[in-house]
């Protein structure tokens, strides 16, 4: 039961990721245990996870519905972003980084390097991705000696949905770009390149959401379409 609890909120996290249905939609627990052809148990719980995600909304006499997040919700949290990550990478480099804070950040480069000679973009190499990324904004976020910084930062980072969004249409360039852009965001801290490093950093990040609002743009196109399936089914 518990892997087939699994596949079926994998299978229902996918489905919303991709854009199968529009925000508002009810999802109704009879209507998807029919399609995946298993019990409501394993659907009730699916629902419940995606909930705690933010995928979903429990709302009272209703059951959960797909929640809205426009292309434009997504920009507003990039730019905010954009503009921590900026100020965090020119704290550092107007202070300068501890023995500790430039070893942590030397030693996810040289692994990030080594990553450079994967073949292909997989699961695997998204996840060891995910760890080296965070580890290396987590550093930063961290050398900058800023706790309402650091709070802020860590907030604008832990939205739900842009953690299952953010390399969900990564490949080895955009990879390749983005380990590009940390060693330069490294080498503008050690040289003690305030401007350089805050721009940097504020411009990678305001890279990263364009890409996902470029591709959540073109799935809103289809929202509508996959919401009137939805209820003619």
């Amino acid at each position: 039961m518990a892997t087939r609890g699994v596949s079926v909120t994998n299978k229902l996290r996918e489905a919303l990721l991709g854009g199968e249905y529009a925000g508002g939609t009810r999802l109704n627990e009879v209507d998807l245990a029919d399609s995946l052809a298993v019990s409501r148990t394993p659907i009730r719980a699916a629902l419940s996870t995606l909930a705690a995600e933010g995928l979903l909304e429990y709302r009272p006499n209703s059951g959960y519905a797909v929640k809205s997040f426009a292309a434009k919700d997504i920009e507003g949290i990039y730019v905010v972003r954009a503009n921590l990550e900026g100020l965090g990478a020119r704290l550092v480099a107007q202070q300068g980084l501890s023995d500790l804070h430039r070893g942590l950040l030397h030693k996810v480069l040289t692994e990030s390097e080594e990553l450079q000679n994967v073949e292909d973009w997989n699961d695997e190499v998204s996840d060891v991705w995910r760890d080296l990324n965070d580890r290396f904004h987590n550093t930063l976020i961290e050398a900058s000696g800023n706790s309402h910084l650091a709070m802020m930062l860590r907030k604008s980072r832990a939205i739900p949905l842009l953690n299952q969004l953010k390399f969900r249409w990564f490949d080895l360039g955009t990879l390749a770009r983005a380990h590009d852009d940390h060693c330069q965001i490294f080498a503008a801290i050690t040289g003690g390149q305030v401007v350089r490093a805050e721009s940097i950093a504020s411009e990678h990040v305001y890279r990263s959401g364009q890409r996902i609002i470029e591709h959540w743009r073109k799935m809103d196109t289809r929202k509508p379409v996959a919401a009137a399936k939805a209820r003619a089914a």
